[in-house]
């Protein structure tokens, strides 16, 4: 299951999982369940979304491209997601 997981959504004591074709919603906050995600495999972008480091199609400074989804990149994440994007040789950035 973790590994069908594209992009989380905070919606206040709620989440939502993006999931292959389908949504879950769970009352659960995003900082609670950032916790239990290897951190190696997942990366808060915003304080509304964590995305999973390898559905990443393309990023810009702003933006972060999953899939048909374009994930808004926050402020305070921007350097820490710009580096970690970078080292990964898959992914490049969006024109």
């Amino acid at each position: 299951m973790i590994d069908d997981i594209r992009y989380i959504e905070s919606l206040k004591d709620y989440v939502r999982i993006f999931v292959k074709d389908q949504q879950i919603i769970t009352k659960q906050t995003i900082t609670a369940l950032e916790e239990m995600l290897p951190e190696n495999e997942f990366v808060r972008i915003h304080r509304s979304f964590i995305v999973a480091l390898r559905k990443v199609d393309s990023y810009n400074h702003h933006s972060v491209f999953v899939q048909k989804a374009e994930l808004p990149v926050g402020p305070l994440y921007k350097q820490d997601i710009m580096k970690r994007l970078s080292k990964i040789s898959s992914i490049g950035p969006a024109a």
